[in-house]
């Protein structure tokens, strides 16, 4: 099996792929010199054994790299980190920066490598394994993630992120009895993001057809700051209590009139009111400013349920 060197290495040349990153000598800078990433210079190649460990080069670029990523300067960042952790392959968490700059620029297949290294790297750190977990979430790895989740909880079982994020796996499954437990775990952890858990089991509970606890959580999540998705999961409560006008005020908080009234539509032909549905994708075509795929095609699906030819 291939150490984790050995590991950090071969994905070497996909980091400065995706950060773009130049070559230039890292050291403590002479007088008047800024050791800055030059342009003009050929990518780095990956070094085909570790780099000796020197603990001030190292300390000197994990600064460079931090300074950096201060200025927005994310290029210049991710290449610093790179340098240190050639010759410190185990620095977690310089890995989970690297990883935390490529998830904000969506590099999620670099962020996930990133952050299973750092997590390779220390096991025991929370914080490193709830990103990489989450990573898991978006790509909807729900098995990898309740592993990664399960690993902190066996270490942290008050981690409001790792409970939110098995409660959030076992909705994908369709395991709500579960997942609303997990959010009730979490919802009592000293730590949680209020909103975001009680934004996260109001979806859970609609799921599972507990209308009245998921229009409780989502306008509790709502009375305080909560993310977009709690309007999007309101408005499609709304729209299965056949209340279309809250359903659109709601979603207009977050989308424009012809995406709300698709989003409308989606939701009633899930429920098989096609008639409806079409009325709301033609109502999402008229106010579209221009051609609108998805409401087209939409409204072709409910029309042939209907038994109609498509008129979009």
């Amino acid at each position: 099996m291939l150490n984790r060197t050995a590991t950090f290495f071969s994905a070497i040349p996909l980091l400065f792929q995706f950060a773009g990153c130049v070559t230039t000598v890292v050291g403590p800078a002479a007088h008047g010199e800024t050791n800055s990433v030059s342009k003009a210079s050929a990518p780095m190649a990956a070094p085909t054994e570790a780099a000796a460990p020197d603990p001030q080069i190292i300390a000197e670029a994990i600064r460079r790299g931090d300074a950096a990523w201060q200025a927005g300067e994310l290029d210049r960042a991710v290449y610093f980190y790179v340098v240190a952790v050639e010759r410190s392959p185990q620095d977690a968490p310089t890995l989970a920066k690297i990883g935390a700059i490529e998830e904000s620029r969506k590099n999620i297949p670099l962020a996930q490598k990133a952050f299973e290294m750092a997590h390779e790297a220390q096991p025991d750190e929370p914080r490193i394994a709830e990103r990489l977990g989450w990573l898991y979430l978006q790509q909807a790895k729900f098995d990898k993630a309740a592993d990664v989740f399960s690993q902190v909880l066996a270490l942290y079982p008050q981690s409001a992120r790792a409970l939110d994020g098995m409660g959030m796996a076992c909705r994908a499954w369709a395991n709500y009895t579960d997942s609303i437990r997990y959010f009730n775990e979490a919802l009592e952890a000293p730590d949680a993001d209020v909103a975001s858990v009680l934004t996260h089991r109001g979806y859970a509970k609609l799921l599972a057809g507990d209308l009245p606890g998921a229009g409780w959580d989502l306008r509790s999540a709502l009375n305080t700051t909560p993310p977009p998705e709690a309007w999007r999961y309101l408005g499609e409560l709304q729209t299965r209590q056949h209340d279309d006008v809250e359903a659109l005020k709601s979603l207009l908080k977050i989308m424009d009139t012809a995406h709300a009234q698709n989003e409308i539509g989606v939701v009633l032909m899930s429920m098989q009111e096609f008639r409806a549905a079409a009325r709301k994708f033609t109502a999402a075509i008229s106010a579209a400013p221009t051609w609108y795929e998805e409401a087209h095609r939409n409204l072709a699906i409910a029309n042939e349920h209907l038994g109609s030819s498509p008129t979009g």
